[in-house]
């Protein structure tokens, strides 16, 4: 089985162990699936030392050494603080997303109250339609036109 194939079912664990990371495993198993060769993986992983193999090999039970077992528990812990990194990356956009939504209403709402005060100043029909537009005159200033 493959590194990729690895860590790919070690996220669908996550998924299934803590429901609150599943849309983050989700999203780092996309990432490995469309980001990176397989092959490129596999030669990073490889153990330093060639094992001989002997005829009647037992895989049932095999003891990953020190160094492999570190640096696998050590590409786990860098995933995980990535896909934290992300979490709170996103949390924080938005909610600077909302807060900007809510300033861009504040705006809104009051350049309406704005121009609902201008139309109460000019004596405006308030049943009739206006639009904005330039003075013909090119003095720079509005003008209410009624439609």
């Amino acid at each position: 089985m493959s590194v990729l194939n690895k860590l790919l079912g070690m996220l669908d664990e996550l998924k299934e162990e803590n429901p609150e990371l599943a849309n983050k495993a989700l999203l780092a198993a996309e990432t490995l699936k469309s980001g990176v060769d397989p092959e490129d993986l596999e030669g990073e992983w490889e153990d330093e030392e060639e094992v001989e193999e002997e005829e009647e090999f037992d895989d049932t039970y095999v003891v990953i050494s020190e160094s492999d077992s570190s640096a696998f528990l050590n590409g786990r812990e860098g995933l995980n603080n990535k896909l934290t990194d992300y979490g709170i990356y996103m949390r924080d956009h938005e909610v600077q997303k909302v807060m900007m939504l809510e300033d861009i209403e504040a705006v809104r709402a009051n350049n309406e109250k704005f121009l609902q005060l201008l139309r109460e100043r000019y004596s405006l029909d308030p049943n009739a339609a206006y639009t904005l537009e330039l003075d013909e005159n090119g003095s720079g200033n509005l003008a209410f036109v009624k439609q």
